[in-house]
């Protein structure tokens, strides 16, 4: 595990900016579906293509990054692309089926990854017993559950950038199949128990990961940590949704909020951009963090 480091204003930076640019790149990402839905829902399914070639090449590409800011960078935008075409691939499954939407406002492809949830089970399984999966969490399931009959693999991490996709993947996967389950009215229901439980809890654990997040002063990490820090933050937005108390604006399409995620994320971009084409040393520090 990595030593624990002091907050200071160089950090605060680094976390704002990567907390800024995750949570614009799903946003934006968001209304993109939203847009192409509402004008031109036809090339829909070309657009997954390309989205799943594009991130396959994408992850392929990190290969040759040799510092693990760009390896992360690219990640997350290798598994963003993948994950779109999973969600638009469910969305063709739920068309073929003549899934329908839910009164509560389920799209079918949700509905359908709802029941993913074994799936998932069995992929997290074989990351608890996996040597070299460096997740904080499954760390900590590990260590309470004394799953590990060795050593956990150390050392160094030559690419991220597998690593951060399937991250990226992984969390956004568990993110909604929880969401689903809780709306389900059949197994709990917007207004059940567990919703206000998962919206507690999610609310607690994003002020957790805000203050792991302000210990790391380099984009390589910040990013990496982001993804869960911003995942955790989503369910509570798409939980107040639900509840009627807050619009979307990327599902609304309320340009004047949407402006300012817009400039955020290109701000941010341009700010990672710049310090990641800096020649620094030492950039491969964390080891802790998938």
């Amino acid at each position: 595990m990595a030593a624990k480091k002091t907050i200071t204003i160089k950090s605060i930076f680094y976390t704002a900016v990567s907390f800024t640019w995750i949570f614009g790149l799903a946003a934006i990402a968001h209304i993109v579906m939203v847009l192409i839905e509402k004008h031109n829902p036809v090339i829909k399914y070309d657009y997954a293509w390309g989205c799943a070639i594009i991130g396959f090449l994408t992850i392929y590409m990190t290969r040759w990054c040799k510092r693990d800011g760009w390896q992360s960078f690219w990640g997350v935008l290798g598994g963003l692309g993948l994950w779109f075409a999973w969600e638009y691939s469910l969305m063709y499954g739920g068309h073929r089926m003549g899934v329908t939407y839910t009164f509560n406002g389920s799209y079918p492809e949700y509905r359908i990854m709802k029941w993913s949830f074994m799936a998932f089970l069995m992929v997290f399984t074989y990351l608890l017993y996996q040597e070299s999966a460096r997740c904080n969490f499954i760390y900590f399931l590990r260590r309470k559950l004394k799953l590990m009959r060795g050593v956990v693999a150390t050392g160094k991490i030559d690419n991220y950038g597998p690593r951060t996709a399937f991250e990226y993947i992984m969390i956004t996967w568990a993110g909604y199949v929880l969401l689903m389950i809780a709306y389900d009215d059949q197994i709990f229901g917007p207004e059940s128990w567990f919703c206000y439980a998962l919206f507690f809890v999610s609310f607690s654990v994003f002020f957790y990961l805000i203050y792991k997040l302000l210990g790391y002063d380099k984009f390589g990490a910040n990013l990496r940590y982001a993804i869960p820090t911003v995942t955790v933050l989503w369910n509570d937005v798409e939980i107040l949704a639900k509840w009627g108390m807050l619009k979307e604006p990327w599902v609304h399409i309320n340009w004047k909020i949407m402006s300012v995620i817009i400039a955020g994320f290109a701000i941010s971009t341009y700010l990672i951009i710049k310090d990641l084409r800096r020649k620094k040393e030492g950039m491969i520090e964390s080891k802790d963090i998938v």
